[in-house]
């Protein structure tokens, strides 16, 4: 288990610090670090850098004051004392995954497109307008290796019931696959683009224990019961995390297992230079903490067990 594990860790961090580079870039190529010599207040800077969306601009000083890259002290914006090593091994050169790097590229050029309007027909970052674009984040090695590590954590076998909880264009097919026809799977989405390329994947491979529902997770009225409830980098879209965790939970066979996946914020330092790029997407709040969840199931009035495993992985297995 500890190989996907440490696959998943590894890329995440070299994905943060990536962003780092580019969130440090797009400072120098507006100029906005020289524009805070001897210091200036956050309207000044808004005032001072050209770009029509002010809202993305406020977004990156915000992201830059997370990380330690800016500091504020008697309401002026100065450039802190930052600095972070980038290093390479032969044991991390191994475990990094090369496809991800391209959608790390894109999405850094989509930002100068959001710099001049959130709406902007270049940004791809839309579920349904960008569907495509986010098919082919799906079907990365990286999204792959986490799938993996789902069916491993949660046991999902031939005849498994599951339920997953924005499932994406992907994960129907090769979850649906371990559940096999002796079990079911239900998908819910709220994206209609994203379904449709699953509906079309799932019909083409004759998969009919695969079910595919457009709704939002938030509303789901339960009704059946599960073996397993998989969230999959769904809680970075919500803000109401402790509900929907909670609602899983409900749905829940005894001894059934939620599996969540999400890069968490207590565990990644940089993250926020990865959250910069990621609020393309309207619907991002931000990445979800270990302890934020942890704390979500302890309040709530289900009897759990919580495993963390590295820095991307919860398990929650019901007992009652």
């Amino acid at each position: 288990m500890g190989s996907p594990i440490k696959l998943l860790d590894r890329n995440f961090e070299a994905m943060t610090k990536m962003a780092l580079s580019y969130l440090v870039q797009i400072g120098l190529k507006y100029d906005v670090f020289r524009k805070l010599e001897g210091g200036a207040r956050r309207e000044e800077i808004l005032e001072r850098i050209p770009v029509s969306n002010r809202a993305y601009l406020d977004r990156l000083i915000d992201s830059y004051l997370s990380l330690g890259i800016l500091e504020a002290e008697d309401g002026l914006l100065r450039v802190g004392d930052f600095s972070y090593d980038f290093s390479l091994t032969g044991e991390t050169v191994r475990k990094l995954l090369p496809d991800w790097i391209r959608i790390l590229e894109e999405m850094y050029r989509m930002a100068d497109y959001a710099f001049i309007s959130p709406e902007h027909p270049k940004i791809l970052m839309d579920f349904d307008k960008g569907a495509d674009f986010w098919d082919m984040r799906l079907l990365m090695a990286l999204n792959r290796a986490y799938r993996k590590l789902i069916i491993e954590l949660a046991g999902i076998e031939d005849g498994s019931r599951v339920l997953d909880l924005g499932c994406g264009s992907v994960s129907p097919v090769e979850i649906g696959e371990s559940v096999g026809p002796n079990g079911r799977y239900v998908g819910v989405d709220f994206s209609p683009g994203l379904l449709s390329i699953a509906k079309t994947r799932v019909r083409n491979l004759g998969m009919d224990w695969v079910i595919l529902r457009e709704l939002d997770v938030r509303r789901i009225v339960p009704r059946n019961t599960y073996d397993v409830v998989v969230m999959a980098f769904l809680l970075e879209y919500l803000p109401e995390r402790e509900d929907v965790v909670n609602l899983a939970l409900s749905m829940l066979n005894p001894g059934g297992r939620i599996v969540i996946i999400d890069p968490f914020r207590d565990r990644y330092e940089l993250l926020p230079a990865l959250e910069f790029f990621e609020s393309l997407t309207p619907e991002f709040v931000s990445f979800p903490s270990i302890e934020g969840i942890v704390d979500a199931v302890e309040r709530g009035p289900h009897d759990v067990r919580v495993e963390v495993h590295g820095g991307s992985a919860i398990l929650i297995t019901k007992h009652s």
